[in-house]
C-alpha cells in the first residue's frame, strides 16, 4: 500500500485546500456581477409591479427605474413610489417577507396611492417546488391580481368573487400566498395609510 493512510489524509487535506481557495476566488472575482444581477432583478420586479416594461436590457431597466421610481421611508419601511412626469404618485411597491410551505417567501405589492387597489404582484425569492408551488411565478398567476380591489380579505374561489384561482396541487403555497398578501394588507399597508394621511 503506497503511502498508507496518512498520505492519503494529507492528500486529500491539499486536494480541499485548493478547491476551496479556488472557489473563493472565483466568487470574489464574480462577486460584483452577481450583485449587479440581484439589483438588475429586483428593479425588474418593482417595475413589473408598476406595470412598465421591464424587458429591455441592463441600461434601459435601470434608466427607466432611475427616471420613474424613487425611494422613500414610510412607516418605518423602504417602499418605492412610480411618479409621473409632474412627480405625482401612481402606485406605491411596497416589499414583503412571509412563510411560504419550504422556507422564506420575498417580493413586492404595487398598490395604488389611494391604497384601494393591487398594481401588481411579484415574488423575488422562494423556495417552492418545482412545477407546483413555483409556479406562482408564471404570468397567468400574477396577472390575476392586477387590478384587485382590496375590500376585506383576499380568497380564493366564491369567496374571492370567483376572480382569484389557487394553484392546483399546490394548496400549501396558494394559502401561504393568501397569508402573506392578507397580513402585509392588515398590517404594513394599514400604516402606509396612516402615515400618507399625516
Amino acid at each position: 500500500m503506497k503511502g498508507g493512510p496518512v498520505y492519503t489524509v494529507i492528500f486529500m487535506l491539499v486536494i480541499s485546500a485548493v478547491f476551496t481557495l479556488v472557489l473563493s476566488l472565483a466568487n470574489a472575482y464574480y462577486l460584483p456581477q452577481i450583485e449587479e444581477n440581484e439589483l438588475l432583478d429586483d428593479r425588474r420586479a418593482v417595475l413589473y409591479v408598476f406595470e412598465l416594461d421591464a424587458e429591455g436590457g441592463p441600461e434601459e431597466v435601470l434608466e427607466l427605474f432611475e427616471n420613474a421610481v424613487v425611494s422613500e421611508m414610510l412607516a418605518d419601511m423602504e417602499i418605492y413610489a412610480h411618479l409621473d412626469e409632474d412627480e405625482q404618485v401612481l402606485a406605491y411597491a411596497v416589499p414583503f417577507t412571509g412563510a411560504g410551505l419550504w422556507g422564506t417567501m420575498r417580493g413586492y405589492l404595487g398598490i395604488t396611492p389611494e391604497l384601494d387597489r393591487i398594481t401588481g404582484l411579484v415574488f423575488t425569492e422562494h423556495n417552492e417546488t418545482p412545477g407546483l408551488g413555483a409556479r406562482i411565478d408564471e404570468r397567468e398567476y400574477l396577472e390575476q391580481f392586477r387590478g384587485l380591489e382590496i375590500t376585506g380579505e383576499l380568497a380564493y374561489g366564491p369567496a374571492g368573487d370567483d376572480r382569484l384561482d389557487a394553484i392546483t396541487g399546490a394548496t400549501s403555497t396558494s394559502k401561504a400566498v393568501l397569508r402573506i398578501l392578507n397580513n402585509l394588507i392588515d398590517r404594513k399597508i394599514a400604516e402606509l395609510e396612516v402615515v400618507l394621511d399625516d
